[in-house]
């Protein structure tokens, strides 16, 4: 496992703009966050860990089935630097992660392969993503960031603004910049994502 590259996808957040556990919500004929855990899945990474903390009971259940492992994130509601804290708390043996959202529908199992192959290439300190003229995620960090994303109050921009010089970043198509925070985004979202499955 020490060269394991594991793939994290950050799933405690509380909905709060939702107003429900957007999570949970059916998309493309499957609740989200199963559907983005099965992509990242589906993307070659040694492991998944997935962080839950909201609704923690459901949305396992929501992914009953895929090979994946999970930490619960009890201090969810103090943001997302507490997911980061979890995370990096449960690789212990990784040489690398993929830190991914459980709200972004528009991204396939190919996007997040992109940066595993890269970081298996090159090996840079981060691979990031750019849409257009904006950074989001996924983004991929080595191990010797760890203690930085410890360290964080929320997102991960601190630790890439620190880090630039040393980032591979990739082009991605800016219409695949979407995440789902409010109810109008759902329905935009299932608008463009009818039922697959």
């Amino acid at each position: 496992m020490g060269d394991a590259i594991s793939a994290v996808v950050l799933a405690a957040g509380a909905s709060t703009r939702m107003g429900r556990p957007k999570l949970l919500l059916p998309l493309g004929g499957e609740p989200l966050v199963r559907r983005i855990v099965r992509l990242v899945c589906d993307a070659g990474y040694d492991e998944v860990l997935v962080i839950v903390g909201s609704h923690h009971e459901q949305v396992l259940a929501a992914l009953d089935g895929l090979p994946i492992r999970h930490a619960l994130n009890a201090d969810f509601a103090t943001g997302m630097g507490s997911s980061f804290r979890t995370a990096v708390a449960h690789l212990p043996a990784s040489a690398a992660a993929l830190f991914a959202l459980a709200d972004q529908p528009f991204l396939t199992a190919d996007d997040y392969r992109r940066l595993l192959e890269v970081w298996r290439a090159e090996r840079p300190p981060i691979v990031s993503v750019r849409y257009g003229d904006i950074t989001a995620p996924p983004h991929l960090f080595a191990r010797a960031l760890f203690p930085e994303l410890a360290a964080l109050e929320h997102g991960a921009r601190p630790v890439l603004q620190r880090h630039r010089e040393g980032t591979v970043v990739l082009p991605f198509d800016p219409g695949k910049l979407f995440d789902i925070d409010t109810p109008a985004d759902y329905e935009r979202a299932s608008s463009r994502l009818p039922a697959e499955r």
